[in-house]
């Protein structure tokens, strides 16, 4: 009976234990819901306006476009003869257009745009095909054919209104080629056919290098956090403008892709994006975004001269290019700035040799002159372009401006202190043991043109040449003594000239424009046999290191006693851009708060820091959050919300 007694005593105790510990956690959590409750509460206001993507916005608005494309695809009743039909789906490529539809049985579709064969699709029951080369304000006619029916659909597109358009002098080619430009100026990426008919354009400014990849899509620049020629990442797109690939790369991106036979990609940088201070190559995997290895021009140039100008070897070091020799790992590199071309070993990571004038102050160094070469002209890199290595010998565009000399050491930029000046393509053959290099063919239009930026040119594997002669002073513009070779704002008084050559050197192609072109290249639209579109692929790679993000909350922060932000604001996950002029004493913090009141605060610049521009990678938990800017002791209600 005792026993029974005890044991009931100590089951009500270890009951009531149980009761209060329960009652504890019970008023725990919902203390905890409160304070939840009460930071939603207090936080809420900042959350009244649309969410913004914390990805860039070229990118994050092809989401919500590629649902609607993949919903179509997926629709029986789309059929051939009564198929899904729309101009420009990603609104940045007006002349393409987008047929997609269901057969019962896998077929291969081909395709006619204009009475003119193009391509044939890949065979496959769901069909979303790609219709590209339209013509402007045009109603273009489409024809697909499948195995047992045919269907014509009709593409009305819109004047392009570009203002400098293509004037076609020579053309001999039959070719569907199309010419593809990148613009300075006004306008962005262009392709023209050989009379001169506009095919193709973005409108928006994506830029510099295009490298086009085997599966007929390519490779290029994203205007992001830009600051000149130095870009955060790049994508891949194709001529709908649908982005396959998004690339933020730790390493940035500087004028130049190449596509290497197993697949990867060697690209120009830094040792961190746009603000860089050693310019680098670095070969990528495009699968995956990983970085496989790197060469660091910095390091190798200041082994030999520790006391060469850093000025020269950081974000304004490489200018429009470099070359890799797979088989032999020689590398040249152009910089423009210092009027000097660079061959390196990117396996050994060590110096062959420097094409410059051995006059330039940069190498007054004894420890050059074992790199040094001499030509047999006595002519050398002024203001260069497009190094090319053909056979192990130097293919480039010499622009014949003394950029150096003007930027640095005083030299007048008058523009008829250079009325002598001109600018050629040259292929030199560069004895390695010597360091002598013969001239073996050149071409100059009669020494009539000083092109003193955005040049390129292309010896292709055929013997023929594609020279992109970039902005062209007018030769009246040359004579006054007043005007000045710096035109960036003046496009009317520069030319634009692309002459192809075939492989006897005969003009085959000739064609002018009004405004400056950065490059130029020969590429078709179509391939024989032409994949349909993947409309569902968007995949994001991001190598930028995370940032360490310190944590608060909306009780240690007043979020209530901050000041309307009235500056411009541009905002990524990895960019911040405004129009607010920081001193070098501001201490810059970035508070992403999120609806419970929790706060996510990024160091973007410490007090008494020079360099108040940087990137970063924020990497938050998904949601929305509403971004503060605290200046010193000041903080900022943007009034933005992002989603990450």
């Amino acid at each position: 009976m005792e026993k029974k007694v005890w044991e009931k005593t100590i089951h009500n105790k270890v009951t009531v234990v149980i009761i209060i510990i329960f009652a504890i956690l019970l008023l725990g959590c919902a203390g905890m819901s409160l304070v939840i409750y009460h930071g939603t509460t207090k936080s809420q206001k900042y959350f009244n306006t649309d969410p913004i993507s914390s990805v860039y916005y070229e990118v994050s608005d092809q989401t919500a476009v590629n649902e609607k494309l993949a919903k179509e695809l997926n629709n029986s009743n789309n059929t051939l003869t009564n198929a899904y039909v729309e101009l420009n789906p990603y609104k940045i490529s007006p002349l393409s257009g987008i047929i997609i539809f269901q057969t019962k049985n896998d077929e291969q579709i081909r395709v006619y745009v204009n009475d003119k064969y193009v391509t044939t699709m890949e065979a496959t029951k769901k069909h979303s095909i790609p219709i590209w080369g339209l013509y402007e304000d045009y109603e273009n006619k489409v024809r697909i054919e499948g195995t047992n029916e045919s269907q014509e659909y009709t593409f009305k597109t819109e004047k392009s209104n570009l203002k400098y358009p293509l004037e076609v002098l020579t053309s001999t080619q039959v070719t569907d080629d199309i010419y593809f430009m990148i613009a300075s100026y006004s306008t962005h990426l262009t392709g023209w056919d050989t009379e001169g008919k506009l095919r193709f354009y973005l409108t928006e400014n994506n830029s510099m290098d295009v490298e086009w990849l085997p599966n007929g899509h390519f490779l290029l620049g994203t205007p992001q956090g830009q600051a000149r020629e130095q870009y955060v990442g790049f994508v891949e797109m194709d001529y709908l403008g649908k982005i396959y690939n998004y690339y933020t790369m730790k390493n940035g991106y500087s004028f130049e892709f190449q596509l290497l036979s197993n697949g990867n990609i060697m690209a120009a940088g830094g040792e961190v994006p746009v603000y860089m201070k050693h310019s680098m190559l670095y070969i990528m995997d495009p699968r995956n975004g990983n970085i496989i290895s790197d060469l660091d021009i910095y390091d190798i140039v200041k082994k030999i001269d520790p006391d060469f100008n850093d000025k020269y070897l950081g974000a304004g070091a490489i200018r429009n290019g470099f070359y890799y020799d797979e088989a032999t790992g020689e590398v040249v590199v152009s910089f423009r700035n210092a009027n000097t071309i660079w061959s390196f070993n990117y396996n050994d990571k060590t110096l062959n040799w420097v094409l410059t004038d051995p006059t330039n102050p940069l190498f007054a160094s004894e420890v050059w002159k074992n790199y040094l070469v001499e030509t047999d002209t006595g002519r050398y890199p002024l203001a260069q372009h497009s190094p090319q290595l053909v056979d192990g010998k130097l293919f480039y565009q010499n622009n014949g401006y003394d950029r150096l000399s003007v930027n640095e050491y005083g030299r007048s930029d008058a523009a008829n202190t250079f009325k002598d000046a001109y600018t050629d393509c040259e292929l030199l053959s560069i004895d390695k043991e010597t360091h002598k290099a013969t001239t073996e063919w050149v071409y100059d239009h009669k020494k009539e043109w000083l092109s003193t930026k955005f040049g390129y040119a292309r010896w292709n594997a055929d013997n023929s040449k594609l020279m992109n002669f970039g902005y062209i002073v007018n030769s009246d513009y040359r004579k006054t003594s007043n005007n000045l070779l710096d035109l960036e704002k003046a496009p009317t008084d520069i030319t634009h000239r692309i002459i192809e050559l075939d492989k006897n050197d005969n003009v085959v192609f000739d064609a002018r424009s009004y405004e400056g072109k950065y490059r130029a290249f020969k590429h078709s639209l179509y391939s024989e046999v032409t994949q349909n579109v993947s409309v569902s692929t968007l995949n994001i790679f991001n190598t930028i290191p995370k940032d360490n993000l310190s944590e608060s909350s909306y009780r240690k922060v007043d979020l209530d006693d901050t000041v309307e932000w009235i500056n411009s604001l541009d905002f990524t996950a990895n960019t911040f851009v405004t129009d607010y002029i920081f001193d070098k004493e501001d201490e810059i913090k970035l508070y992403l708060v999120n609806r419970a009141g929790k706060i996510y605060i990024l160091n973007y610049k410490d007090k008494n820091v020079s360099d108040i521009n940087r990137i970063f990678n924020i990497d938050l938990p998904v949601g929305q959050y509403a971004l503060f800017i605290k200046v010193n002791d000041k903080l900022y209600n943007t009034n933005k919300v992002y989603r990450f």
